[in-house]
């Protein structure tokens, strides 16, 4: 019988991967909507918007909500801290942002940003008001509410942004973004229902805030590399320039954020509870990491492809130059896919600072090039400027997990060479294909045909040499291993 979390996590992942589908499809439909009725430059005032919030965030962010998932023991009187502590430093946040959208806008030498920093400003106060029962939930492994919770937010947001875009402008994306905010809190108290009390209790908040310290400097220094990139760009290539980015930004790291979230919020608090079995621990992260990387590594590969036709024929004229940093970007996400998972077993076992140090040399190294290769190479340079800093921080991210876990890499290599090769091979497929049929057309049935050739190596790799990727599958995610009968039903 398979162990008892593992089941757990493979039961969230299926309400995660509901989640992710129907969120992440909404969110792409909408932003490829969006930038056929809008210009570059309306994404780029959004972007110094949220760069501006964002930054002000993780300067106050004490990383409680998080500690909630973390911690274990949680009463009423340490939910009522961590909710009231949030809710009072949004507020400051938004506070501060209105009274100094001026200067931020001038950093970034747009001073039409600035009625945009201070509309959107009042997102992250609205989100802190969501039922901090939510929290709850993650920390149970109970993923349908979230799911319902999200889907929920990205509908009304796309419905709002699509809507007024023709007749708003720029202002669709705030309306659409406020709203979808809005609509979150009210459905997280139906999902979720809590009164919770306004209190100001440090005791119940300090434990929380021994690992929400560490999040807090991580968030920091993670929102400072995107803000000092954010501002390199603007400077140099104007707003237009970063809404072209921005969207390059939003599609090539589609897959990073799958890791982020598909992964990431079940291997969290998974790891948590199996921190006195490392041997447990182990396998679900060689599971995790195989199976993530089997669906990244293929996926990016297609975009890499796919990319010039997605801009020129769908998206039209206006963002011509933006395949190429999509391209870099892909890439730069096939790098970092180990560390997606590597960082969910760093907080597991309550080992933050270890992420906070990886964020301090990738941030640092991104900084360190990006205002050079942007002068040279243009809007690439600037995606260019991630490559070394995430290979090292992976390379650093290996030599940390070694620490903790039992040889985390042992037997991986040669599911890595089918990996790498099914991706080959999906690259080729697609490109061979994309020449054959140009257009819209082209790139649905490149997508098909190079994803099908990847899945088709991958198993017979998988039945010819007992690579394990079956295996592998169904100990991280039971539920559909037995759905698509990589494993037989059996009774528990």
């Amino acid at each position: 019988m398979e162990n008892r979390h593992v089941r757990a996590a493979g039961n969230a992942m299926v309400w995660k991967l509901v989640q992710m589908g129907g969120v992440k499809m909404i969110y792409l439909i909408r932003l490829l909507v969006l930038a056929i009725l809008l210009v570059p430059a309306d994404f780029g005032l959004v972007a110094i918007a949220t760069a501006a919030t964002g930054f002000l965030l993780s300067v106050t962010n004490f990383g409680l909500v998080p500690a909630v998932v973390q911690a274990e023991s949680m009463d009423d009187a340490k939910y009522d801290a961590a909710w009231t502590f949030d809710m009072a430093r949004s507020f400051l946040v938004a506070t501060l942002t209105i009274v100094f959208a001026p200067m931020i806008a001038n950093i970034f030498a747009e001073p039409l940003a600035v009625p945009i920093i201070q509309a959107l400003a009042l997102r992250p106060f609205l989100e802190s008001l969501i039922s901090i029962k939510m929290a709850a939930l993650n920390r149970e492994l109970s993923f349908r509410p979230l799911a319902y919770l999200k889907i929920v937010e990205a509908i009304a947001n796309t419905v709002i942004s699509v809507s007024l875009a023709r007749s708003a402008g720029v202002w669709a994306i705030v309306f659409g973004s406020i709203g979808g905010a809005l609509c979150m809190v009210i459905t997280s108290y139906i999902l979720a229902p809590y009164r919770p009390r306004i209190l100001f209790h440090w005791k119940a908040a300090h434990s929380l805030m021994n690992f929400g310290g560490w999040v807090f400097l991580t968030s920091l220094i993670a929102m400072a590399g995107s803000y000092g990139l954010r501002i390199a760009i603007s400077r140099q290539l104007g707003a237009e320039g970063l809404g072209l980015y921005f969207i390059a930004v939003q599609l090539a790291y589609l897959p990073n954020e799958v890791a982020n979230e598909a992964v990431g919020a079940v291997a969290f608090p998974l790891f948590a509870r199996l921190q006195g079995n490392i041997t447990q621990a182990t396998r679900v992260f060689r599971a995790l990491f195989s199976g993530l990387a089997a669906v990244i590594f293929p996926v990016c590969a297609l975009i890499i492809v796919l990319a010039p036709t997605l801009t020129h024929d769908i998206l039209g004229p206006s963002w011509a130059g933006t395949e190429e940093v999509i391209r870099v970007l892909s890439l730069v996400v096939i790098i970092g896919t180990f560390g997606e998972v590597a960082v969910s077993v760093f907080k597991g076992f309550g080992q933050p600072y270890r992420i906070t140090l990886l964020e301090v040399i990738q941030s640092s190294i991104t900084i360190s090039f990006v205002w050079v290769l942007t002068q040279r190479f243009g809007l690439v340079g600037s995606a260019m400027a991630w490559l070394p800093a995430v290979l090292f921080s992976q390379l650093l991210s290996i030599r940390f997990l070694q620490n903790i876990l039992d040889h985390p890499l042992r037997g991986l290599q040669n599911s890595l060479i089918a990996i790498l090769a099914a991706s080959g091979l999906c690259f080729i497929v697609a490109v061979t294909t994309s020449y054959l049929i140009p257009g819209v057309l082209g790139l649905v049935t490149a997508a098909a045909l190079g994803g099908g050739a990847a899945i088709l190596l991958l198993w017979m790799a998988d039945r010819r040499y007992k690579l394990g990727f079956a295996n592998n599958f169904a100990l991280a995610f039971p539920q559909f291993a037995s759905l698509l009968r990589l494993i037989p039903s059996r009774a528990e």
